[in-house]
């Protein structure tokens, strides 16, 4: 039987895997394209990343909370409960990483990868550090599908 707490779980879902599985496989796809030293290539990898973060994983992280809002309403479970905490921390941190930080190091890779001649040594550092930002972005969203999943209460 369909009823709004399942239709709002579907949109739940399927948000979560446009917004961290799309977030995911691009910084997997980045980290290896970054080896092939194409600046050219990489450059208009970083500005689709850009986009899709833009166009599609923020609103669906919007999706995602307001869902999960509705969800924790209709289940009147509490918003005190430890994995909803922990699920809303996940949002704060998201924005924070995503909009300051992964934002901030794939402009500078983005920037280094349009400069045609420019010095192989920087694009791979500025790569690295934004492939460890990611991996840190990555198990912090993961550690949140654990809680969603698992539900502890402590």
């Amino acid at each position: 039987m369909v009823n709004a707490y399942g239709v709002l779980k579907f949109l739940h879902v399927l948000s979560v895997i446009a917004w961290v599985g799309g977030v995911t496989g691009l910084a997997v796809v980045t980290w290896r394209l970054r080896r092939e030293r194409n600046r050219e290539i990489l450059a208009v990898l970083l500005r689709q990343a850009t986009s899709y973060g833009q166009t599609i994983a923020g609103p669906a992280s919007v999706i995602v909370l307001l869902s999960g809002v509705a969800m924790v309403g209709m289940a009147s479970i509490g918003f005190r409960t430890f994995w909803v905490v922990w699920g809303f921390a996940g949002i704060l941190l998201h924005i924070l990483i995503g909009a300051v930080f992964i934002r901030r190091r794939t402009i500078e890779l983005a920037r280094l990868a349009s400069t045609n001649g420019g010095d192989d040594q920087s694009l791979l550092e500025a790569a690295r550090k934004l492939w460890i930002v990611q991996l840190i972005y990555v198990a912090i969203m993961a550690s949140v599908f654990w809680a969603m999943v698992v539900k502890p209460t402590m």
